[in-house]
C-alpha cells in the first residue's frame, strides 16, 4: 500500500501541474493545492515503505489526509455547484481540478479501507492458525 499512496500523491502533483500549464485567471496559488496534498502523501508513503514496524500508523495518517482531502474538494465542487445553479460565473478549469481531486482523493480512500480490512482479516486468520 505503500507504492499506492506514493502514485496518488504523484497524480495530485500530476493535477497541479496540468492546472499550471492550462491555467486560467483564478486566484493565485489555488492550483496547489493538490500538490499541498500530494506532497505529504508522498511522504507518508515514502516513510510506510521504510518503516515496518510504523507502516500501519503512517498509511493510517495517509488514509485520513485523503480523507480530508476529499472532504474539502467534495465540499468546494458543491459550493460550485450551488454558484452555478444561482447564475453566478463559475471557472471551468477551477471546477474540474476540484472534482477531479475529490475522485483521486476518494478512490485513495476506497483502496485503503479496502486494504485495511485484508489487513485485518489476515491477521485474525493468522491468529486462528
Amino acid at each position: 500500500m505503500p507504492k499506492v499512496t506514493i502514485v496518488f500523491g504523484l497524480l495530485l502533483c500530476a493535477l497541479s501541474a496540468i492546472v499550471l500549464y492550462l491555467k486560467q485567471e483564478f486566484k493565485l496559488g489555488t492550483w496547489l493545492i493538490p500538490t499541498g496534498f500530494g506532497l505529504p502523501l508522498m511522504v507518508l508513503g515514502i516513510l510506510a515503505a521504510k518503516s515496518e514496524a510504523s507502516r500501519k500508523h503512517y498509511m493510517h495518517a495517509a488514509v485520513s489526509l485523503g480523507l480530508l482531502g476529499g472532504l474539502l474538494s467534495l465540499f468546494q465542487g458543491v459550493s460550485g455547484l450551488v454558484k452555478l445553479a444561482n447564475g453566478v460565473e463559475v471557472k471551468p478549469l477551477a471546477a474540474g481540478m476540484v472534482w477531479t481531486m475529490a475522485v483521486i482523493c476518494f478512490a485513495f480512500v476506497g483502496l485503503c479501507v479496502q486494504s485495511f480490512i485484508a489487513a485485518r482479516k489476515a491477521r485474525s486468520q493468522q491468529a486462528s492458525s
